[in-house]
Parts: C-alpha cells; structure tokens; sequence
C-alpha cells in the first residue's frame, strides 16, 4: 500500500494518542458492548503500527457489522482511496462537509483518549462521596473522555462496571441558559424514563431525564430544559464527541444496555469536565471527614442549643422563602418549644459536584421526633465549603419526589 496522505488518515496517524505505547486493546476491560468500539480500536492499533492491510480488513469488518457507523465508514473510504491514489483532500467526495469530517477524527481521538488514560481498576471520582444504600447504580459522565461511566454499589463501595463513548453539547459545557446548545454540569437525578414510541427518531431507542434545572441551578439563574441521556438516531451508530444540543447521547445498542441498570426513582448522575480520581483509601477517608459534618449537624439540632445549630448553615443560606436571618429566627423559635428533639438520618448519599468541590449535595430520608410530632420525609440539602467548613446553604424537600 503506497504511503498514505488523506486529511483522515494523516489526523489519526499524527495523533499523540494513537502512537502512544499503550496497548489499545483495554477497551473491553469494562465489557464494551457488541465489541463495536474494540475492534474500531483493533484497527486504530493497525494503523499506529503501519499494518495497513490488516487495518483495511478490520475496518472492512466493522462496516459490515455496523454499516451506520460513520467514524468507522469513514476511515475505510479513506483506506481504500489511499490505495489507489493519495489524496490531500478529504478521502472522498461522499463526505463532503469538513466540519462533519472533523467531528468524526475527534470522535477517533476521544476513543483513544480513555485508552491512553483509562482509570485503574478500584479507583473512585473524588466527587462521589457515598452512594446510599438504596443507590444501585450511579452515572459518572467526564466530558474530557466522552464517556460515561457506571458504577455499581457493592456493600457501599462504588465499582466501576462499565463505561460508554458519549456525544454532549455542540455549544460545550456549563450550561447557563436556554438555546446555548451546552451541557450542565453537577449532581443530577434520573427522574423519568421515555421509550422509543413516544419519541422522535433522533433521540433513538429511548431516553432518561434528568433535573436540570435544579434547585441549585434556579437560584443561580440557570434557565433550560430537557436535558436527558438518550440513544442516537435511528440511521446513526455514534456521533461526535460535542453534537447533541445539551443531552448526553449514546449508542442504540449502548443506551438498551444501560437502560437495563437505571432506577427511575434513584439514579444519580455525576456531570463533569475532568474528573479527579482517588484509590479507596483515601475515597475513606474522605467520607468519613464529610460524615463527620452531617453528623455533627444531627447532633447539635437535638441538643436544643441554637447557638451551635445555626453553626451550620452558610450566611448566604437560602430556600427560596427564608434568608439566613428568617430561617435562624423560624428555628430558634420552633426547637424552643419542644420538650425533646430525635433525629434520625438514613440512606444518606453525599456527592461533590465534579466541577466545584466546593459544593456537595446531600440527600436523606429524616425520622423527626418530637413531643408534639412525629414524621418522616425526603430532605435534599446543597452544602458549601466557605473557609474550610461546610455549611449548608440550601436546604428542602426534592422538587420531584427523591430526584
């Protein structure tokens, strides 16, 4: 095969990732459903490695297995116009919008990225504290990889199972109004499910709500909506990395996979840009130093005393009806005129959002008691670090039952 020289080609070839030293072959630690994306990397490695005939076989292959994926239809036009001619342009004319071209080499890249940087095996996202107990599953979605992440809880400790290429926002990330084509990033809760009848064709074989806007998100003046995890469309394998108009966006195949795993009523959903992982070890500690808190704030509201109550809540706390001062005054006249108070917290889950470890969101099921009543509800409570301590700043009921 004579020397290759097409745009596509040339891109893959001349990438740092693609000519890294590791093996590309871990894509299927995880188990990479349909083992699409494993040979897609088979034949990247071929191409890295100059076996331009073995690549031109292999991406033949996955043609054929997947005529709609494009990224792969791509490079095996462009392997067989390089053997009859080399090209400066485009390896053909049948693809002939450069930005559509461009999408699809920075999808290849996107796919190598997680390869070449691919966490280990037993590491946690800093930003996922605790899952609780009733939390089966957990979505972590880094935008840096185009991934998405699934986590397992196993006797509380978050496993990683499986990952997903994903497409996001075309207009990028950190969302903040309507029509800005971004993707949000933070804590967020799967809150519905919608299967493919009821959809249009682009949003494939189903999609999963999540709650953006949030509390958080309103207060900060955050508009939109609709911002779901969905398939592709019907007549696409995958897309780009940023090609959605805010969603995240898998494979059909992908999608049906996970489908399988999601509580509509309890799946988490961690959004952010470069997530910072940490070995259990300190994931332990970590959660115990934050426990500490949440503790320390049951404890202090049943011990009556305001003054190291209020400790707890941030100057610039808010619930959409009462400021810091109208709430400290409410509370210190309600837990006056009770003979006792118990609390009592379970299915605690405690996440950081991924961009701002500053900010953690805490949701739990509270057991009041008192002398005069007894009850018990869902509590959703945004924490903020403000001089090395955290204080809340929000605190209520979630706006659509537990998400």
């Amino acid at each position: 095969m004579r020397k290759l020289k097409t745009m596509v080609l040339n891109s893959l070839l001349c990438s740092s990732f693609l000519l890294s030293s590791l093996p590309l072959h871990a894509a299927s630690d995880y188990g990479i459903s349909e083992g699409n994306e494993e040979l897609l990397l088979k034949g990247l490695e071929s191409l890295a490695s100059q076996q331009f005939d073995t690549a031109l076989s292999q991406f033949k292959e996955l043609t054929v297995k997947r005529p709609d994926f494009r990224l792969a239809q791509l490079v095996y036009a462009d392997l067989m116009a390089s053997q009859a001619n080399p090209l400066g342009q485009i390896g053909s004319e049948r693809l002939q919008q450069k930005k559509e071209i461009n999408g699809l080499i920075d999808e290849a890249r996107a796919r190598l990225l997680i390869n070449k940087d691919k966490p280990r095996a037993g590491l946690i996202p800093s930003s996922l504290i605790k899952m609780s107990d009733d939390q089966k599953y957990l979505l972590g979605i880094d935008t840096k990889f185009s991934r998405l992440f699934v986590f397992e809880n196993r006797r509380g400790v978050p496993t990683l199972i499986k990952d997903y290429y994903a497409s996001y926002g075309r207009g990028g990330t950190e969302k903040t109004k309507r029509g800005d084509l971004k993707t949000p990033l933070g804590v967020y809760f799967v809150t519905d499910r919608f299967f493919d009848s009821r959809l249009p064709e682009r949003y494939g074989s189903g999609a999963l709500p999540i709650n953006y806007p949030n509390v958080w998100d309103s207060r900060k003046g955050r508009t939109g909506s609709g911002i779901w995890v969905h398939g592709s469309p019907v007549d696409t394998y995958s897309r780009p990395p940023k090609a959605s108009e805010g969603c995240i966006s898998l494979t059909n195949p992908d999608f049906i996979d996970l489908d399988k795993r999601i509580d509509i009523k309890n799946t988490p959903v961690l959004i952010g840009s470069d997530f910072k992982w940490i070995d259990q070890k300190n994931w332990i500690a970590q959660q115990n130093e934050i426990q500490q808190y949440i503790e320390q704030w049951r404890v202090d509201w049943e011990s009556q005393e305001h003054s190291r109550y209020i400790t707890h809540y941030s100057k610039k706390y808010s619930d959409g009806v009462r400021n810091y001062q109208a709430y400290s005054d409410y509370k210190k006249r309600i837990n006056a005129s009770k003979e006792f108070i118990k609390v009592g917290l379970k299915d605690v889950s405690l996440f950081r959002y991924p961009n701002d470890p500053n900010l953690m969101v805490v949701t739990f099921n509270q057991n009041y008691e008192s002398n005069n009543y007894a009850g018990e509800s869902v509590k959703r409570q945004y924490w903020v670090k403000e001089e090395g301590q955290w204080k809340i700043a929000y605190e209520g009921k979630p706006s659509k039952g537990k998400p």
